[in-house]
């Protein structure tokens, strides 16, 4: 008799990025991606944000394999530090050529040994445990992407992955059919896209964006300067088409974007011929009409090299009048205000800026409302399971579904940890898996409420003042008079605050060693410890009266 099948999102589900789903039956784990978000500015110092993988860890055993669905950072950033953890259980890891070689240096640097890292390829069918495994070709803004269905007793639960329905690309088109064929067949689940949920119609084919960069590069007098995600690698392809038919030979620039136009044309997923291609040192020769630069930076991250261009903190590439910015990605929400002053800083230059807002340089690489319904009237699963977005874009998904025919209780809006279970008598929530986030900071794991972050945000906010006090080593004496530091901290008159601090340091310290002597303290002779609070508090109350901050003060006691 079939038994139950679990889904349980452990990421990606009421937020963008960190997408990492597990779907279990009958002893047996399948996870579909390993992906991280990056951090925002409440988490100084951090490098990346990746899933609490602790539920996965605690089934090892029973992980039967790892999908990647494909190269976005998104998806398979985090795939390194969950095969880490794995080490030992023999769990292959799924993906295509392209996948495989983008996730391939970071399960390197996270030193996944003995990893079994298996290429797969659309249409291909193989058998894991319980699950027969079918890839299917999608269309999204990196090559290579598939969506998987596990067939089991059950039925099948179809994950579409990131997708669109570009009917108008001539490359990678969705497997119509093959979803179809599903369709026909009968669908248990359908866990699919919802980033655009909320957006209204059918998304810009990628063939109107092709035309509209070959005008623009064709018709701008002078550098065409075009921003987009280094793994975009369609926007790339048109990039560089646009810049051989209108003469200009294309400079890369940026070491993500250097990277993966590297490894895609080692692949061959980028045609891009040598002569076609040049280096900064050559691009500073060529006239102004003749070069096109692809670079880093559309969501204004600020050491990118569109970032640096605009700042002029670029060695080689200075902004001027004549140059055309294109901006082809959509505005991450929390990015905004970082591009919008990029583009300012384009235009106090001389340059102009157009970005897809205003003239159609960027497709999105996830579907449209309609482009969900036809999903959904295609695979016609018996329960829709919206994943990949914010709640919103959840909720609006599911009543997408609603609106073309789907019972409420066959619509399931998760969060991350639900355990959703299906049998034979339909859908129901289990007790939920721990889920959450870890930050990693250099070499090191730590928690959201890791005291090294809220010790970083309080200097941060209140900055820092460095009190240095030496003292003999009885502590009878006072050696120098205290020195007061004072770093981040926003005062008017800096000799006298810092004089200030210094007296009453002292003060504070005299005040101890008359106490430590006379015999006045009530149980034991005050020590450093005590010397130290005494210190701070002092500090404390003299910042807080005096200029109404809290900076962080840190005494450093020095015994000779």
């Amino acid at each position: 008799m079939p038994g139950e099948l679990h889904i349980v999102p452990l990421g990606g589900v009421g937020e963008i990025g960190l997408n990492c789903l597990a779907v279990e039956y009958d002893g047996h784990i399948m996870v579909i991606d390993a992906g991280l978000m990056f951090p925002d500015e409440a988490m100084p110092g951090v490098d990346l944000v990746i899933p609490d993988f602790s539920w996965l860890t605690e089934r090892a055993d029973k992980i039967s394999g790892v999908i990647l669905t494909h190269g976005h950072e998104d998806h398979i950033g985090a795939a390194g530090f969950l095969m880490r953890e794995l080490t030992g259980f023999n769990v292959p890891i799924y993906g295509t050529r392209l996948t495989l070689a983008l996730a391939g240096e970071k399960l390197k640097q996270a030193r996944a040994a003995g990893l079994e890292a298996i290429e797969i390829s659309p249409r291909q069918k193989l058998r894991n445990g319980p699950f027969d495994l079918e890839f299917i070709r999608v269309n999204h803004s990196i090559p290579d992407g598939v969506a998987v269905a596990l067939n089991t007793p059950l039925g099948a639960v179809i994950h579409t992955g990131d997708f669109k329905i570009d009917q108008g690309s001539s490359e990678e088109r969705l497997d119509l059919y093959k979803f179809a064929e599903y369709g026909e067949r009968g669908v248990l689940a359908l866990l699919s896209d919802s980033t655009n949920a909320d957006v209204p119609g059918y998304g810009v084919s990628e063939v109107e964006v092709g035309q509209t960069l070959k005008r623009i590069f064709r018709e701008s007098p002078g550098r065409v300067i075009l921003a987009c995600f280094a793994s975009s690698l369609a926007r790339i392809r048109q990039a560089a088409g646009a810049a051989k038919s209108a003469g200009r030979k294309i400079l890369f620039d940026g070491r993500g974007m250097v990277n993966i136009v590297k490894l895609a044309k080692s692949l061959g997923y980028l045609d891009i011929a040598d002569e076609d291609q040049v280096s900064l040192a050559e691009a500073a020769a060529l006239p102004d009409h003749e070069l096109a630069i692809v670079a880093t930076g559309s969501q204004g991250e600020p050491m990118s090299a569109l970032a640096r261009m605009a700042g002029g903190d670029h060695r080689q590439i200075k902004i001027q009048a004549g140059d055309t910015i294109i901006i082809s990605a959509r505005f991450i929400p929390g990015n905004e205000k970082a591009i919008t002053r990029l583009i300012d800083l384009f235009y106090r230059q001389g340059a102009r800026v157009v970005d897809g807002r205003a003239v159609n340089v960027h497709a999105s690489g996830h579907g449209l409302a309609e482009e969900l319904k036809m999903m959904l009237n295609l695979t016609r699963p018996r329960f829709v399971v919206p994943i990949h977005g914010e709640t919103r874009q959840l909720v609006r998904h599911g009543e997408l579904a609603g609106a073309i025919g789907w019972k409420r209780d066959h619509i399931w809006i998760l969060e991350n940890g639900s355990r959703l279970i299906l049998d034979e008598n339909g859908a129901r929530l289990g007790e939920p898996a721990p889920t959450g986030r870890k930050l990693v900071d250099g070499n090191r794991l730590g928690e959201p409420e890791d005291p090294v972050l809220r010790s970083r945000l309080r200097l941060a906010d209140g900055g820092l003042v460095v009190v240095t006090v030496v003292i003999s080593a009885d502590g009878a004496e006072l050696l120098a008079p205290p020195r007061v530091a004072i770093s981040g901290v926003h005062y008017e008159n800096d000799i006298d605050l810092t004089l200030e601090a210094a007296a009453a340091a002292e003060r504070v310290v005299n005040e101890w060693r008359s106490l430590r002597f006379c015999g006045a303290w009530p149980e034991s002779p005050p020590d450093e410890e005590q010397l130290t609070g005494l210190l701070q508090k002092e500090m404390r109350q003299l910042f807080r009266h005096s200029i109404s901050r809290r900076p962080t003060i840190w005494p450093q006691i020095i015994w000779v």
